[in-house]
């Protein structure tokens, strides 16, 4: 088919760029947010990093390891997924 793939590393910024998106839509609630699988991710931007450093690895761990209240994390993961929504898209996939 002639299709390029995009390798690991870049689909993964995909997926959170998309993630970030959908969460500012009211598509993803928070309990979805909360995953070990992006604490592994290499996040290039700093609204990349911004995101990622919010992202807690379970929904039990939020208030322990965020030191924040839920409404408190939910006002500044949104405030980060809104400036990774409208960061200029960067890479192949993007």
């Amino acid at each position: 088919m002639g299709i390029i793939l995009p390798d690991h590393h870049v689909a993964r910024r995909y997926a959170l760029r998309r993630l970030a998106v959908r969460f500012s839509a009211g598509e993803v609630d928070l309990a979805e947010l909360a995953s070990d699988e992006w604490s592994e991710m290499e996040a290039e931007t700093a609204e990349e990093q911004a995101f990622v450093a919010l992202l807690p690895p379970c929904a039990c761990c939020i208030e322990y390891t965020l030191g924040l209240d839920e409404a408190a994390w939910e006002a500044h993961l949104r405030i980060a997924a809104c400036a990774l929504a409208s960061h200029p898209s960067v890479g192949p996939c993007f």
